[in-house]
């Protein structure tokens, strides 16, 4: 396995912080490359350990070489007593040595002593390793030619070996030599990379701070100004985060603010009214009462639902419900096909027509019959008895438009905007209603990435009510 497949597998435990994982992934390379460096680093001195020693054993084998003579055709070597206890005596090694003829016939020495498997040049020392009496050994062979010998043994082999023991103890000394200095650089390094951590997570710090001493109603952006890239982002998260959360409460506040003040003037009138017939006595004066009561009830429940609704299309609340793909066709059809009866309750004319087989768009198919529902109610609600209102269906370029008109009394140009805030109501048409659809309306159509628009019918009679949808595909983000 690659030192890169090691490190990829070093992992943080799942609860630490992330300082803690920052320094494991940080000095973990550090101290297995220390590691890595200290056995490189251990082979080099060996290695020059063992071609020092070598030296000296090479040395050895030329002091015998030069006390090898030949007298009167016989091979003789006259090494001093004081020679051999140099050679043999070391309190760190056993050294070994042995003369042979160029027919390997051992002579004088360690009997036995290994030979080099390589075969040996007049002259050039041969460096092998091997074992001897149970213990490794380093030796050196050298061949060296003497004058005065039958052509066949013209050459005597030296072999001159020695234990491992000094070698391994200077490679050790020169290991802890150079392993000290790796191991305060290593901490050296540690310090600066905690250091540099710390410096580093220091904008997480603060951040954590500015947050901690926050009220909950400070939705204010965080300050990005001093943060670095990485973290600017992070900041820039939370600020939109907490932009979409003022807003959402912001609606929160305005609707129950809506709400409380819609509710308060229909409630007083109906505990009225209820405390009216309680003090009646004559039947027809009760029974008038109770209706009165009814039609209040009845436009407190719409006033209610239609605050409902509003909620459900404030911005924000429309995440709750998943967009779906729907024909908007069959939709606008089976929904104005609900409304028929009510329609005919009130001697409407209620239509449809659509040039387009299909529609296919995206959005929440529960919110856009709401739409369309408000549509219709505004409409058959302020058109006289045995007016018109028609839905329609039309493709246009990448979009499709859904249409309600009526050839009611219609809405006079300066107010055809107004029309579209809450609680706003058109004085003199002699119709109840809540001023909620159309606010609705556009909450909702704002929400599936539609536009709505207002314009007088057919003939400059009534009024159209378009809201463009994107076609499928099309659909804003």
């Amino acid at each position: 396995m690659t030192m890169a497949g090691r490190l990829s597998r070093v992992r943080a435990p799942e609860n630490a912080s992330l300082r803690e994982q920052l320094l494991v992934r940080l000095l973990t390379p550090v101290v297995l490359v220390t590691l890595l460096s200290s056995v490189i680093s251990y082979y080099y001195a060996f290695n020059y350990a063992t071609l020092a020693y070598d030296y000296a054993l090479y040395d050895s084998a030329l002091d015998i070489s030069r006390q090898a003579h030949v007298i009167d055709g016989e091979l003789r070597v006259d090494l001093p007593q004081a020679a051999l206890d140099m050679l043999e005596l070391d309190k760190h090694d056993n050294v070994y040595y042995m003369i042979s003829d160029s027919q390997a016939h051992y002579i004088t020495g360690h009997p036995g002593l290994p030979l080099p498997k390589a075969d040996t040049a007049s002259g050039k020392p041969v460096y092998y390793d091997d074992v001897f009496r149970g213990n490794p050994i380093r030796a050196t062979a050298l061949l060296v030619p003497l004058l005065g010998l039958p052509q066949s043994r013209d050459h005597i082999l030296i072999v001159v070996a020695e234990t491992l023991n000094k070698r391994r103890t200077l490679a050790s000394e020169i290991l802890l030599g150079m392993l000290l200095p790796e191991l305060l650089l290593v901490g050296l390094i540690g310090l600066l990379i905690w250091h540099g951590v710390a410096r580093g997570l220091r904008p997480l710090v603060d951040l954590q701070a500015e947050i901690s001493n926050r009220s909950h109603r400070d939705l204010s952006p965080l300050p990005v100004q001093n943060a670095p890239g990485e973290v600017r982002a992070l900041v820039g998260a939370m600020n939109e985060l907490l932009s979409r959360l003022s807003a959402a409460l912001a609606a929160q506040q305005r609707f129950v603010a809506d709400a409380a003040h819609q509710l308060r003037t229909p409630l007083a009138g109906l505990r009225t009214q209820t405390e009216l017939a309680l003090r009646q006595d004559d039947q027809e004066e009760v029974r008038r009462s109770l209706r009165q009561i009814d039609t209040a009830t009845a436009r407190t429940t719409h006033l209610v639902n239609q605050l409902l609704s509003l909620a459900r299309a404030e911005p924000g609340a429309n995440r709750l419900y998943a967009p779906q793909a729907l024909d908007l066709t069959e939709l606008a059809r089976d929904t104005t096909t609900e409304w028929v009866p009510r329609a005919i309750d009130r001697n409407i004319d209620l239509g449809f027509d659509s040039n387009a087989e299909s529609a296919p768009a995206g959005g929440d198919p529960i919110l856009l019959k709401e739409l369309l529902g408000n549509l219709l109610d505004n409409a058959i609600r302020y058109t006289p008895s045995g007016g018109q209102v028609t839905v329609a269906v039309r493709p246009n370029a990448s979009a499709y438009l859904l249409s309600v008109e009526d050839n009611g009394p219609g809405i006079p140009a300066a107010e055809r905007e107004r029309v579209f805030e809450r609680f706003h109501r058109l004085l003199g048409n002699g119709a109840d209603g809540c001023g909620l659809g159309l606010a609705i309306v556009r909450e909702i159509a704002f929400g599936h990435g539609a536009t709505v628009s207002l314009e007088a019918g057919a003939g400059g009679k009534g009024t159209r009510v378009t809201v463009e949808f994107p076609a499928r595909g099309n659909e804003a983000a």
